[in-house]
């Protein structure tokens, strides 16, 4: 029968020794990253702060009060979720099916359509006013907020801030945080109201500060540009933006298209302007295929939904195809680069348009 030995005093102070140099050693390294890891942010935070102060000194320099600048930047954190967002964007990392999908679900239409309803003597004074149609109005803050239900989640000063700060963006956002400091200072938002995206866009219609300031809209005549709830001015500020970038009620935005599944590759290859493109495409014209009129369109195959022919009309149109496995299209129009006046992509215009004719 064997018995077990208890062990030897040698043997338990040779384990104990063993296992402190193992403790030290974990505890020295873990030490170490931890230490390194709080220099490393100390210096990161300590030149984001000195940065606040050169920002703090400029916006004195340019007229905004000690006052607003104390309440807007005395407590402004650095938040790194922002830029990961900002390098993340839908317009660049989603497909158009999915981009489309999410923003023109059926959902977003029937609420649309009751927006639509609910707000239609207000929406009809506004469209008549500025001639863009309601439904478009009412597609733009479905797109942008859901129709004010999306929460905005951000302090705007916070997004700013880390966006003028960060080097992808850095002048553009810098401008940014002072038109926001003059929004401020002006009294036209209240410093609780001014809540932002991740973007720093504000309001339902997700108006960045510069454009709150050349193009909201004080259309009922209360003193305010109110683009934060319901109403005159927040429908005749999305009207006047559209608008001012020259929107034509007499034109559709799109027209949805058959593509010959042969001509597909040739059309999206294409570069050269066969016509000049409507003027407020210019800015984008490069982005687009041939620009051709729609009886041009028409001679190369393209055919209306039902299967007739297109309207013999001297109009520029560009081809857009967001889907090569489908044999349909859109040719688009001056209206739908109003529309990218909003954000330059064709997912988001063409998310509007779509929208827009589905909430009509």
């Amino acid at each position: 029968m064997a018995f077990l030995q208890p062990p030897s005093k040698a043997n338990i102070s040779a384990g104990l020794t063993k296992e402190m140099d193992s403790f030290v050693k974990r505890t020295v390294m873990l030490l170490v990253l931890l230490l390194s890891s709080v220099g490393l942010q100390a210096d990161g935070n300590q030149e984001f702060e000195d940065w606040l102060v050169a920002l703090r000194a400029e916006a004195s320099a340019k007229g905004i009060s000690q006052n607003t600048i104390d309440l807007a930047l005395s407590d402004v954190q650095y938040k790194k979720r922002v830029v990961k967002s900002d390098r993340k964007q839908a317009e660049f990392v989603e497909s158009y099916h999915d981009y489309i999908e999410k923003r023109v679900s059926a959902q977003r239409v029937s609420m649309g359509q009751a927006y639509l309803v609910k707000h239609a003597e207000a929406l009809a004074k506004v469209a008549d006013a500025y001639g863009v149609p309601a439904r478009f109005i009412v597609a733009i803050i479905g797109v942008e907020t859901n129709y004010g239900s999306y929460k905005l989640q951000h302090r705007l000063f916070d997004v700013l801030c880390t966006l003028a700060f960060d080097k992808r963006r850095a002048a553009y956002f810098r401008k940014e945080v002072f038109a926001a400091l003059e929004i401020l200072d002006q009294g036209y938002g209240e410093h609780e109201q001014l809540r932002s995206s991740w973007a720093g866009a504000l309001g339902t219609p997700q108006f960045m500060p510069s454009t709150y300031l050349q193009y909201a809209v004080d259309f009922d005549g209360d003193g305010k540009k109110d683009i934060w709830r319901d109403g005159l001015d927040l429908y005749a500020s999305v009207a006047n933006y559209l608008s001012r970038y020259g929107w034509n009620e007499r034109q559709a935005w799109a027209r949805k298209v058959i593509v010959p599944p042969a001509k597909q590759a040739q059309f999206k290859s294409e570069k050269a302007d066969v016509v000049a493109p409507a003027k407020s495409c210019e800015r984008y014209a490069k982005h687009f295929a041939a620009w051709r009129t729609l009886e041009q369109w028409d001679k190369q195959g393209l055919r209306r939904m039902t299967g007739a022919h297109l309207p013999n009309v001297d109009m520029p149109a560009a081809l857009l195809i967001s889907n090569p496995e489908l044999s349909h299209g859109y040719l688009v129009y001056h209206n739908f680069c109003v529309l990218m006046r909003y954000n330059p992509s064709f997912k988001y215009a063409l998310s509007v348009g779509v929208l827009a004719d589905r909430i009509q």
